[in-house]
């Protein structure tokens, strides 16, 4: 699989001390902690190194690729070294909060900042769902793969955004509106079921992510010794860009992974989600 493109940044500090750009392609590890096997894992560096070596004395030490990951071999002993890595380019990183598309291309996120990352696994135009509470009569510019849509608190929770066209294998952040939790991005023609979970019940959402009116029904099956006053659904006449929910009580104890069943043409998905009763 093609390496992931990343996108201009620094490293944030590591377990085993702290990665610095001293020039624009010279990036140093400063190691304050040897690991217990001797290796240097720097996640997310996605500019290519060309070579790695001990900062003072220039001997060169093994290194791999692992991934997106960087994984440098230390020497068995002595003082922990400051390691020298040349990059072949300008230093580009994969944040660590970004997230591939599932198989569907579908991403379901929880954001844990001002910014999700997204990587698509194929070049597609796609379409936004943003989940939360948001200030009312607000507007909002939403950006994305270098196209930017202005919209109305109101648009930017009840309806799709987009389309916004993802490329293939490189990370393309999302700047996220304050008071979303969850956001939804699926490729345009998809029809998406979602779960949101309450305080004993849960809402199965189906989201139009396509460009015509679709029709189908939704099935939610359960865990074992779970129960929902009800479990099946039919809809008709959702609009593209439009969604639709239907709330049910449900009962059980734990944890486990739900998915609905949805039937509404070739393009339907579901994206699970993990409840904790």
């Amino acid at each position: 699989m093609a390496q992931i493109q990343g996108i201009p940044g620094e490293f944030e500090p590591q377990p085993w001390g702290e990665a610095v750009l001293r020039s624009r392609e010279l990036l140093l590890l400063r190691i304050a902690c040897r690991p217990a096997d001797h290796e240097v894992r720097l996640p997310g560096l996605a500019t290519m190194p060309r070579h790695v070596v001990e900062d003072h004395s220039g001997r060169a030490l093994t290194w791999r690729r692992d991934g997106d990951d960087l994984v440098v071999r230390l020497p068995a002993a002595g003082d922990p070294p400051v390691v020298r890595v040349a990059l072949a380019g300008k230093l580009r990183i994969v944040p660590e909060d970004t997230v591939t598309a599932n198989a569907d291309g579908v991403w379901d996120l929880t954001p844990a900042g001002p910014t999700a990352h997204l990587v698509a696994r194929r070049a597609a135009d796609v379409a936004v769902r943003f989940v939360g509470m948001v200030e009312p009569d607000s507007h909002h510019q939403i950006r994305l793969a270098g196209r930017r849509y202005g919209v109305t608190s109101h648009e930017l929770t009840r309806r799709t955004i987009g389309p916004f066209p993802m490329p293939e294998r490189r990370v393309v952040p999302l700047p996220v509106p304050t008071g979303v939790r969850r956001i939804l991005v699926a490729p345009v023609g998809t029809v998406l079921a979602s779960i949101h979970p309450g305080r004993g019940e849960l809402t199965v959402v189906v989201t139009n992510f396509g460009r015509t009116t679709v029709r189908g029904e939704v099935d939610l099956p359960l865990p074992a010794g779970w129960s929902a006053a009800e479990q099946t659904w039919t809809f008709d006449g959702l609009e593209p860009g439009r969604l639709i929910g239907w709330v049910t009580r449900i009962a059980g104890a734990g944890s486990g992974e739900l998915r609905a069943r949805l039937e509404a043409g070739r393009r339907s998905a579901s994206s699970p989600y993990v409840v904790h009763l």
